[in-house]
């Protein structure tokens, strides 16, 4: 029997890299990032998406390409969409 993986929200990716991993707090990524706490905390929490902006202010940040983040969000959000959708 093949099981489905849950659909994983790239934030919650990115949380466990920058905060589990790197051990960085919300307000430092805030910080550098240059970004609103109340707007990082919303991405890592899987409550809005990772923009465009977002997206390139981590590949400056911490590497990685503004793509891949974009990327991720897509996929996240076309398995969301599947879930929904009923041709």
């Amino acid at each position: 029997m093949v099981r489905k993986m849950r659909n994983v929200h790239p934030g919650e990716i990115l949380k466990m890299e920058l905060i589990d991993g790197r051990k960085f707090s919300i307000s430092k990524i805030a910080e550098l990032l240059d970004t609103p706490i109340s707007d990082i905390s919303n991405v890592l929490n899987g409550n809005v998406e990772v923009s465009p902006m977002i997206a390139l202010k981590l590949e400056k940040v911490f590497g990685g390409t503004a793509d891949s983040f974009l990327r991720l969000q897509t996929g996240y959000d076309l398995e969301e969409f599947k879930k929904r959708f009923k041709p």
